[in-house]
């Protein structure tokens, strides 16, 4: 890459990785470095790519799409199968329907296994294939398999429509791929095409699931918003605490205030994602300690400034109203016998 055609998050990105120290503060300038003529993604817009290989469906396919639609949204992936099956047309209409019920009904493998087969067959894609074609092997941890469809989708001139960034961004999220996700947003600046707050929001989550987690890079993210003038929401800032899950527990305490400055309301699963990074316990490990007092014992491992921050979180969210799910209440319970100085 020629000096000075970085673009600005996968400079930051590089920064942040190597560097691991203390983030500068960014200013609108460095965003606009951001925008040049290329980028790692060379993606082309096409109008004729928006269509679905100008193939307009017979009203018999029209009907075994809607048929499939009905099925997906039901989640009864049998039915879904049983009227696909038999269907030898090259409508991309229908093999769409068919991927999107895959998805819905949570059968990612088969779903993927069914966009093989399309390959296979050679039958036209256009954007909404590619773009379930990308969720299915994303969610089947088939992450080969997405950068080879994205490597096709570059090739292929297709249109850089919003869902198909989205799912590419998606997959990234799932992977832990920080590289990834700041590319297809610098990307997406180079384009002109601006983020919204979804866009922001898996870019953070792709820090949460990364290992270790880098709130680092979330924190990058999260600039890069207020610097898009794209306000963050409670899901934002759900995403943020979670990749602050090894982070030191001012930084974390940084985040809940940095909200509360913003006006932003805290919700029930706020709540538990908080309260999960600062004690590190996840809800899994969490249900497998069956009694108040082993429950009591486990918080011992924890710092007396940890678990007093827990404890005046919790008030702080009874005192809003906020309804507690299951994971909060039990940690409430366990504080409550312990004694914390």
């Amino acid at each position: 890459m020629q000096p000075g055609k970085a673009g600005f998050f996968l400079t930051l990105f590089v920064y942040v990785k190597l560097q691991g120290s203390r983030l500068p503060c960014f200013s609108q300038r460095n965003r606009n470095y951001s925008t040049r003529e290329k980028t790692g993604f060379g993606l082309h817009r096409s109008a004729a790519a928006t269509a679905p290989a100008a193939y307009t469906p017979t009203s018999k396919e029209r009907k075994l799409i809607m048929h499939i639609v009905e099925a997906g949204k039901a989640g009864n992936w049998q039915q879904a199968k049983g009227v696909f099956r038999g269907y030898l047309g090259r409508a991309p209409q229908i093999y769409s329907a068919i991927l999107t019920a895959a998805f819905r009904c949570g059968e990612y493998a088969e779903g993927s296994e069914l966009y093989n087969d399309m390959q296979y067959l050679g039958m036209p894609k256009y954007s909404p294939l590619y773009t379930m074609g990308i969720k299915l092997a994303a969610k089947s941890g088939l992450f080969d398999a997405v950068k080879s469809i994205w490597r096709e989708v570059k090739k292929s001139g297709v249109v850089t429509d919003m869902k198909l960034i989205a799912a590419r961004l998606e997959a990234a999220a799932e992977q832990g791929d920080m590289d990834t996700a700041a590319r297809l947003l610098d990307f997406m600046s180079a384009s002109r095409i601006s983020p919204e707050v979804y866009h922001y929001d898996t870019a953070i989550r792709s820090c949460q699931k990364s290992e270790p987690p880098s709130y680092r890079v979330a924190q990058i993210f999260l600039q890069a918003m207020f610097n898009s003038s794209v306000a963050p929401t409670v899901v934002t800032f759900g995403n943020l605490v979670k990749a602050h899950r090894q982070a030191p527990l001012h930084k974390l305490q940084a985040v809940l205030s940095q909200m509360e400055e913003l006006g932003v309301q805290m919700d029930a699963v706020f709540v538990k994602q908080y309260l999960q990074s600062l004690l590190y316990l996840p809800s899994s490990s969490w249900n497998t300690l069956d009694t108040l007092p082993a429950r009591a014992w486990a918080l011992r491992n924890f710092s007396d400034a940890r678990l007093l921050e827990a404890k005046v979180f919790i008030e702080k969210a009874r005192a809003n109203g906020v309804d507690f799910l299951p994971f909060p209440v039990k940690l409430e319970r366990a504080l409550s016998t312990m004694r914390i100085s």
